[in-house]
């Protein structure tokens, strides 16, 4: 099979395109055709070299967890899962390839009203807004403040939040505050037109950071009230003991299902209370995985670009 990945790290002209031996199916796994890949700022580290010391992998590396495709082959035991179901999934590597095997704990079927390139660009950023928004353990009556709300993490987590009866400020451009509003944020602030030290000092119970690079946790901090929480993807406030803030990275557990969440996800779309954001939408061949690691690198897209 054909597959997009690379032999040496480095940057995005690295990628070749690599002739693969054919994935089986495990006993409790699937084989998925690959219709569709959603391009992750990950991949990006992957390729670059950034992750061997934390995720040591052998060339050829092919990078992908974000897909949709079309089951071709069905384990022995796997049930409720059969071959020409179209499914999202959440391989651990591999999303660039022809075809991709992963176990059918990680699949979910895409709803029919849901687009492809939808589809594609689930998987990676759905999970982790789910279970950031478990972490933060919002309670009933708690403010809310998402700082990259436009972001493909940030965007979900405002969506399930309202769905889950929560007050959400989301924190963005003012290029963006429109979008954000339209999500279902109560309150919309952008960083580069209003004063967010005066309006959200000690506003929130709850700061989601979903910022490019935690690039808000500094600010970030002014805004949770004394014995609040303060979760990131990435960067945590410093001094957060000294206001009794409670500071927590998001990290996946063994109890965090991909099933679980992309069932929820899924669900949230049937029942039109989930918009989900493309940024571009590339070729699946090496120019297009080029030019999307290009894109990625510069950390400036809003939404998911896919591979189709």
């Amino acid at each position: 099979m054909k597959a997009l990945g690379f032999t040496k790290f480095g940057e995005p002209e690295v990628f070749e395109e690599l002739e693969l031996p054919k994935p089986k199916a495990s006993e409790k796994g699937l084989v998925i055709k690959v219709l569709a890949a959603g391009v992750n700022p990950y991949d990006g580290l992957l390729r670059s070299g950034a992750m061997q010391k934390m995720r040591p992998l052998e060339f050829p590396i092919v990078p992908g967890s974000d897909i949709v495709g079309k089951i071709t082959e069905v384990g022995s035991k796997v049930k409720n899962y059969a071959v020409g179901d179209v499914v999202i999934g959440h391989p651990a590597i591999g999303g660039y390839g022809e075809y991709v095997a992963t176990p059918s704990y990680n699949v979910v079927k895409k709803p029919k009203e849901m687009s492809i390139e939808e589809a594609a660009g689930l998987a990676s950023v759905g999970i982790t807004a789910y279970y950031a928004l478990q972490v933060a353990k919002l309670k009933k009556g708690e403010k809310l403040i998402i700082l990259g709300a436009s972001g493909a993490v940030g965007s979900i987590a405002v969506q399930i939040a309202k769905e889950q009866g929560h007050k959400v400020i989301g924190v963005a451009s003012s290029k963006n505050a429109d979008y954000v509003s339209a999500l279902g944020a109560d309150h919309v602030f952008s960083y580069d037109r209003d004063d967010l030290s005066q309006v959200l000092h000690n506003k929130a119970n709850v700061v989601l950071d979903m910022s490019f690079g935690g690039k808000g946790a500094a600010e970030g901090l002014h805004y949770v009230k004394r014995g609040g929480r303060y979760v990131s993807l990435t960067s945590l406030p410093e001094n957060a003991d000294e206001k009794k803030v409670k500071a927590i990275r998001m990290k996946r557990s063994k109890d965090m299902k991909d099933k679980e969440a992309l069932g929820y996800l899924a669900d949230l779309y049937r029942s039109h209370k989930l918009q989900l954001k493309t940024a571009e939408v590339l070729t699946f061949d090496l120019r297009g995985v080029i030019g999307a690691h290009q894109l990625i690198d510069k950390k400036q897209v809003a939404g998911k670009l896919i591979l189709k």
